[in-house]
């Protein structure tokens, strides 16, 4: 964290970043459950995290060619004002009691497609702020943030759906990107990262088709690639699948409350956040390969467990372990991928990562049904055990990851 005091520029970015979490963390905690409570269906609550997965997973390539074509800050602000100005209409439509299951589904899909271009930018500017020889510990402090905002926001806003209601939840999600829009105009960039990163063809810019095709066989041309995001995939539609099920665990088997929602969001918080910190003091560690594939084993033991607990406070304390896991791999995985991927293609290579990501609230149409026929715990343990098998086939791949620096990989164009 002694990055953030001694560079003013990765400070404020860091600072404007934080506001953006509170409005991501705020939406994941109260979307699935405004979902459960218009619909008062498991499958529905899944299908309105499946169409931000969609949304999420189809706009993704085309938020990498945005990044690496205009200018990142201005991207991941468009990005904010588009999932602001959809929070402040569901928050006017819970308040005169005029919200309906398609406009659910319909802010999911607006905060699918802007995440879809706000994820791969601030990744992106993380690096050009620090440079590579920081980015493990910038990364690991950004999910700190992340994860700090995490434990605070659920723990705030679970109280207040059950005793103001949820309108004033929306209301918080419009209030962060405002003061993300703020902050982050003032964020100065480097020269080399306030120009598009892709360079000309014969005199002139690719066209965005060219460059979508590049970006796309670059990646899956590059081993480095094709592995770290491998292992994403599996986690996001096996392991995440949790994610959108989450209110009805709550509700349906531990017997609770939105304010237990918000406790299990935060448990997993803080365990990340505790991962983090860590992380953010080592400075550039050598074994990142095995930081990831020890993450993803650890994500799934601990998510096993979860999913056959019906005591509150041992999934509390279950679930605390998930994040803390969760925090080790996914904070290994970027620094990997940012460190060995051609500059100029990386935008469009971490639009792949949020493109995974996107697949997580897909799962939401398979779990969903998994739910409503067999029972939540089941859909979640069965996705575990998927994601323990895929941590114990990477192990032999976790030395060539941590040698991600001077893997022979693919020119970009």
């Amino acid at each position: 964290m002694l990055l953030i005091l001694r560079n003013p520029h990765f400070r404020l970015f860091w600072t404007a970043g934080a506001f953006g979490d509170v409005s991501l963390i705020a939406y994941i905690t109260v979307h699935g459950w405004l979902a459960l409570q218009v619909t008062d269906s498991p499958f529905w609550v899944g299908a309105t995290a499946g169409a931000g997965g969609v949304a999420m997973t189809v706009f993704a390539p085309w938020g990498g060619v945005l990044v690496d074509r205009f200018r990142k800050k201005d991207v991941v602000r468009a990005a904010s004002a588009l999932r602001g100005a959809t929070a402040a209409i569901l928050a006017a439509l819970v308040f005169t009691d005029s919200v309906q299951l398609w406009h659910v589904i319909a802010f999911a899909v607006c905060a699918g497609t802007a995440d879809a271009a706000r994820i791969p930018g601030m990744k992106t500017l993380t690096m050009d702020i620090v440079g590579r020889e920081n980015l493990l510990t910038a990364t690991a402090a950004r999910v700190a943030s992340m994860t700090a905002v995490g434990v605070a926001v659920p723990l705030s806003i679970g109280p207040v759906i059950d005793g103001a209601g949820i309108g004033w939840a929306y209301l918080v999600i419009l209030a962060g990107d405002a003061l993300f829009l703020a902050l982050m105009s003032l964020v100065n960039t480097p020269s080399a990262a306030a120009a598009p990163d892709t360079p000309d063809t014969d005199g002139g810019r690719l066209s965005p088709l060219d460059e979508l095709k590049s970006g796309v066989a670059y990646t899956l041309r590059n081993p480095l690639t094709r592995t770290v995001l491998g292992a994403i995939l599996v986690s996001e539609l096996f392991g995440w699948s949790v994610e959108p099920m989450l209110p009805v665990i709550v509700r349906d088997v531990l017997g609770e409350r939105a304010a237990a929602l918000g406790m299990l969001l935060a448990a997993a918080s803080a365990g990340a956040a505790v991962t983090a910190l860590a992380l953010s003091s080592v400075g550039d560690f050598r074994h990142k390969g095995w930081l990831m594939v020890g993450g993803l084993l650890a994500f799934g033991c601990f998510l096993f467990m979860f999913s056959i607990s019906r005591s509150l406070p041992l999934s509390l304390a279950l679930f605390a372990l998930t994040g803390a896991a969760t925090s080790l791999y996914e904070t290994a995985a970027d620094t990997i991928m940012q460190s060995g991927v051609d500059r100029r293609m990386r935008g469009r290579v971490l639009s792949f990562q949020a493109m995974m990501w996107g697949m997580s609230g897909m799962t939401g149409f398979h779990t969903g049904l998994i739910a409503s026929l067999i029972g939540a715990p089941f859909a979640v343990g069965a996705g575990a055990a998927i994601v323990i098998l895929t941590g114990l086939a990477l192990t032999r791949y976790a030395r060539r990851l941590s040698r991600s620096d001077s893997l022979p990989l693919p020119a970009g164009r």
